[in-house]
């Protein structure tokens, strides 16, 4: 009896509190005069009996199992979205129930067996449904209710380091989504239904638990090569769902034109409390690597490069000042230049990544809760480089009085990335090379990391320091020595990457009566991002900043915290009469984003102290850098929509939203003055018919579903300077020295957002008693307004130019997706199907006309009216000029010619690569450039398959892209004959002698003829499929005397990146230069992805 007691006084004491808690954090919505009043306001209102006027008939029916024949007992039956009425099958798997005469279709779900729909005639009480259930083995093809958008959806696995990889994997057509580089945490490149914008952001908005988040995709990065990936903050096995909107983004205002992806944390469900465990250890290979020269090429190489430099000949013996040239077994300096060292042995690895998971839920009829601990740490295949995150996530759904409920969520995670700099610069003059990757490539494989001994006659455990190959020539042309660069940069204050992010939202729900109701979502985040970069003083070789002076280390760090708080209140109505159900919503949203930036680099004069110890002075002999970032911006939003459903049969949504934003110029040129600024408005209309629910429709199991869709919305892109509409002002420094203040901006108060029209047409079909699905849609998008940058026609104080929309781009495709069940038995069950996507794109309108950007090249991509964005521009060509005639003949009877900087003529010779000359002018120059490739692929998708076996379950997923073309810049740099860098093997076979019939232009040192200027060399058809994932996963079998405590035992492998097939010559088809639309397929040797492995253990308690 006591017990009994305590247990309801807590309950009730736990209710209070929570209450409270609520109403502390709600005041402004909540307030009253007095507590007793508060009270008194949130009693549960009596409820009346509802007297159900509609006609009902008796309908009957039975269920059985698809394979064994025999009914099912248990099954719940419902009308479609209606649980009003509702039966349930008798151990005969038949049932009786009475339904509206309006009711046209039924749901029926059971555990152990996907949910399914039947279509039924209306006000028949004559027939008899018959229904056969799949095993939830197979992926489910039906919910309560008729979806009409393009959306797609996948429940995560948890079993990658981040959720970027499942993405890929499950929404293949849904998301062209493109991995970065093996560097897991930094992310994909995201794009769905194509490019929507040429200059703004043309990835999705993100949006967890309601919460959007910002990708910071435009803020800087330290490390060449990395990204910051917001994405990485999450655990994958915290998320419940991931749900991609492809249109009906009007909602979400100037930001959903991109498309949006949903993700959705795991939540209490069971009041019986569940602990499930997850432990998984995986490696992964070295990746592939390119075949480059070894030693006694190299050398031979290297000699013939220094005899094409200007000014620099090897007669007499001069030669033997070169140390690397002499071949006495007894020099000292032998050992050191004589060997063939494969530098990638050195800088790669096999790496080992861990994932520990524990996941606790349950509650009561108070409360439920789910609670989640996680922690991964994943080595990257390069060394001394890895990734970790620790992650706590609390959410809790609380009953606090009858009609009033809430959500209080909280989350923490932080991440470490140990990186390097990756992949190869744009400019290889612009610095000193600190990529490990790059210098693996070029170092020298005459040389060797560690120092030589001559007293013992054997290498010592000393590590070289930056080579003198060529001290002759200059110090530019020395590298740095990997080792060295791993042994004295690598610390927490040296280079790191560290994260820190923080949220907790609550969101309470009133409902007044059982057809209103009233929610506030209110959410505060913090992300603070701490960078540490370091280049060593040992091992590195000097750097000469022009009309400065010579440095030897540089040292910066960046520091940036972002805040976002968001509020979202909104009134809910729905009710039904008859065979009308309709629903309605308005509200309004707040959302608040302040970026603060601080950036300081100093690279320094002399070598003080040493790297386990240095001494970082500031001081007037070193060059700092400051820079830094003081960012805020808001969105007001109002919005309204309205859904509407006649007998599952007609759907239709109509939505309006109206947007103030600070990014828009306060007199922008469209939209409506609402509350003293200019709002932008964003409609929607979406429909949707179930023609397998009209009575008319054969009622077949040749054809079970059947459903078209249509939709129209209006959404915007807002992502622009946050300077944009205003004029603007930035301190700077001038040499290093004056410090100043400059015109950065020239405001346009006009300046508004991009406008995108979606229309959108779809089909859906479900054949042969449910064992095909198949869907298709088509869609075409109209981007008005596209911002830009607009030429002045007079500069002001350097200010060349100022952001204006003007600008149309269309981009239309279609999406297909086909699924299976060709095997159903007993014991075997093997579903397989693939995805189908297709975009193309065409700009109609540019504020310039047409434009070229230079990535990684001059000018090399081109956008212009009437064509696809972004396309590859540069010279097509002929092979090399075998001999001099060639040469000679290929410019109407002489030399083809070009102009140096000088402006003098120059002829290309035997050797030179023989460029095409289209206008036929005898001069090889931009009037002879012409588009050479399109880095958007024709079509892209999944090939997927899963057969079960008793207990066992294999899966397999492919994904293919095809018909993208690639600009392959390592290769443009590692066979280019034109530096002292190692090459590939293929630069063997460069000409050398007249008649040779080659493809590999001549040895040139600073490439004088241009023969490595962007053409048709570096262009590659970048198609390929590969076998993303390969898993397997046993359900061990769990003695009955465990059943008490132990509810499940599973382990799994898995198998990534098995194999690739593909034409391209690069280390991997798969890359991402950056994150605009103009980085699309440009190969610039990051770290590419690798076969990887893991096995895991889960258990649930």
């Amino acid at each position: 009896m006591m017990d009994t007691i305590y247990n309801i006084l807590t309950r009730q004491s736990l209710r209070l509190s929570l209450f409270a808690l609520v109403l502390t954090c709600n005041t402004a919505v909540f307030a009253q005069d007095e507590f007793e009043e508060e009270v008194e306001t949130f009693k549960a209102p009596k409820r009346k009996a509802v007297v159900d006027k509609n006609t009902l008939i008796t309908i009957q029916g039975v269920v059985t199992d698809k394979v064994s024949q025999k009914p099912i007992a248990g099954v719940r039956v419902q009308t479609l979205q209606d649980e009003r009425y509702t039966g349930m099958t008798n151990a005969d798997g038949k049932f009786v129930m009475k339904v509206p005469d309006y009711a046209t279709s039924l749901y029926l779900q059971t555990p152990r067996y996907s949910a399914q729909q039947v279509a039924i005639i209306r006000n028949d009480s004559t027939q008899v449904i018959s229904v056969q259930m799949y095993s939830d083995a197979f992926s489910p093809m039906y919910e309560n209710g008729n979806s009409y958008t393009a959306k797609n959806s996948f429940n995560a696995q948890g079993n990658y380091v981040t959720i970027d990889d499942e993405i890929q994997n499950n929404l293949g057509a849904d998301i062209r989504s493109i991995a970065r580089s093996g560097n897991s945490a930094i992310g994909d490149v995201m794009f769905i239904r194509g490019l929507n914008s040429l200059n703004a952001n043309a990835q999705p908005l993100i949006i967890v638990d309601g919460v959007e988040f910002d990708m910071q995709r435009n803020r800087e990065s330290l490390h060449l090569g990395n990204v910051f990936n917001m994405l990485s903050t999450l655990s994958p096995e915290d998320i419940d769902k991931v749900e991609v909107l492809k249109n009906a983004t009007a909602l979400y205002g100037a930001r959903g034109a991109n498309g949006v992806v949903i993700i959705t944390t795991k939540r209490g469900h069971s009041m019986a409390t569940r602990i499930d465990a997850k432990i998984s250890a995986g490696v992964t290979l070295q990746p592939k690597q390119h075949t480059m020269m070894n030693a006694s090429q190299y050398r031979s190489y290297a000699v013939e490069q220094l005899g094409t430099i200007p000014g620099l000949e090897l007669r007499n013996n001069t030669d033997l000042s070169y140390k690397f040239l002499r071949d006495n077994p007894d020099d000292y300096y032998y050992h050191t230049y004589h060997n063939n060292t494969d530098w990638t042995d050195f800088v790669y690895r096999t790496a080992m990544t861990q994932n520990y998971s524990i996941n606790v839920q349950g509650g009561d009829d108070v409360g439920m809760y789910n609670l989640s601990v996680g922690y991964v740490n994943a080595k990257n295949t390069i060394k001394e480089s890895s990734f970790d995150r620790i992650n706590v996530r609390f959410n809790t759904d609380i009953n606090i009085l009858t009609n009033l409920k809430t959500k209080i969520d909280m989350s923490f995670s932080r991440t470490n990335n140990y990186v390097y700099d990756d992949g190869i610069l744009s400019d290889l003059g612009s610095g000193t090379i600190t990529s490990p990757g790059f210098l693996s490539w070029i170092k020298s494989p005459m040389l060797y990391p560690y120092q030589y001994n001559t007293y013992v006659s054997d290498f010592t455990s000393l590590l070289c320091g930056a080579d003198d190959l060529f001290s002759q020539v200059g110090e530019r042309y020395s590298l740095a020595n990997p080792l060295t660069l791993f042994e004295n940069g690598e610390g927490d204050n040296k280079n790191k990457v560290e994260n820190t992010f923080f949220n907790v939202a609550v969101m309470p729900t009133y409902e007044f009566n059982k057809n209103w109701k009233a929610t506030t979502h209110f959410s505060y985040y913090l992300n603070r991002n701490s960078q540490r970069y370091y280049r060593p003083y040992e091992g590195m070789p000097s750097y000469t900043i022009a009309n400065l002076g010579t440095v030897t280390a540089m040292t910066a760090s960046l520091f940036a915290k972002e805040t976002n708080i968001i509020s979202n209140t909104h009134v809910d109505w729905n009710d039904k009469f008859g065979a009308h159900d309709i629903a309605a919503t308005a509200g309004f949203r707040y959302n608040y984003f302040s970026y603060d930036g601080n950036d300081l680099e100093t690279q320094f004069t002399n070598k003080t102290g040493n790297d386990k110890n240095p001494y970082l002075d500031a001081g007037a002999a070193n060059y700092p850098t400051v820079t830094g970032a003081n960012d805020a911006w808001k969105q007001m939003q109002w919005y309204i929509s309205g859904d509407y459903n006649y007998a599952t049969k007609y759907y239709a949504t109509v939505s309006l939203m109206a947007e103030g934003n600070s990014r828009f110029g306060k007199n922008a040129n469209s939209g409506i003055r609402l509350f003293g600024v200019k709002a932008a408005i964003f409609p929607s209309i979406q429909l949707g018919w179930v023609m397998t629910n009209e009575d008319w429709f054969p009622k077949t199991k040749a054809l079970n579903y059947l459903k078209l869709t249509a939709g129209f919305d209006v959404s915007g892109n807002d992502d622009i300077s946050n300077y944009a509409a205003r004029t603007s002002f930035n301190s700077v420094r001038f040499n290093y020295n004056s410090i100043g203040m400059q015109l950065t901006n020239i405001g346009n108060d006009e300046v508004k957002w991009e406008t995108t029209q979606k229309w959108n047409y779809g089909l859906t079909a479900n054949f042969l008693d449910n064992r095909l699905g198949f869907n298709f849609t088509y869609f075409m998008h109209k981007t008005l307004d596209l911002l830009a940058l607009k030429t002045f026609d007079h500069p002001i104080a350097g200010i060349n130019n100022y952001w204006v929309n003007d600008g149309t781009l269309i981009n239309k495709g279609f999406e297909i997706g086909v699924n299976g069940k060709p095997v159903v038995t007993k014991d075997w069950n093997l579903e397989a199907g693939l995805t189908i996507a297709h975009y193309k794109n065409k700009v109609t309108k540019l504020a310039n006309g047409s434009y070229t950007t230079s990535v990684y090249g001059d000018n090399n991509i081109i956008t212009q009216v009437g064509s696809p964005a972004a396309q590859f521009y540069g010279y097509q060509t002929a092979g090399v000029f075998a001999t001099d005639a060639d040469a000679k003949a290929a410019g109407n009877g002489t030399y083809l010619k070009f102009k140096d900087a000088a402006g003098a003529d120059n002829n290309f010779t035997a050797g030179d690569i023989h460029f095409i000359d289209q206008n036929n002018d005898g001069y090889i120059d931009d009037k002879d450039k012409v588009v050479l490739g399109d880095p958007n692929p024709d079509i892209y998708g999944n090939i997927f398959a899963t057969l079960k076996w008793k207990r066992f379950s294999l899966n397999m997923g492919f994904y293919y892209c095809l018909g993208n073309d690639v600009y392959n810049y390592s290769k443009s740099v590692l066979n280019s004959g034109a530096s002292l860098y190692n090459q590939q093997v293929a630069e063997v076979g460069r000409w050398r002698y007249e008649g040779q019939v080659t493809n590999m232009p001549k040895a040139a040192f600073g490439d004088p003829k241009g023969n490595n200027r962007f053409s048709d060399r570096w262009i590659e058809d970048g198609s390929y499929l590969r076998l993303k994932t390969l898993s397997i996963t046993y359900q061990i079998p769990i003695p009955e005397s465990w059943q008490t405590w132990l509810q499940g035992l599973s382990v799994w492998g898995e198998a990534h990146n098995l194999f690739t097939i593909t034409k391209y010559t690069g280390l991997d088809p798969e890359f991402s230069a950056g994150n605009s639309i103009y980085y699309q397929g440009v190969d610039r040797g990051n770290l590419a992805q690798s076969r990887a492995f893991t096995i895991g253990l889960k258990i649930n308690l």
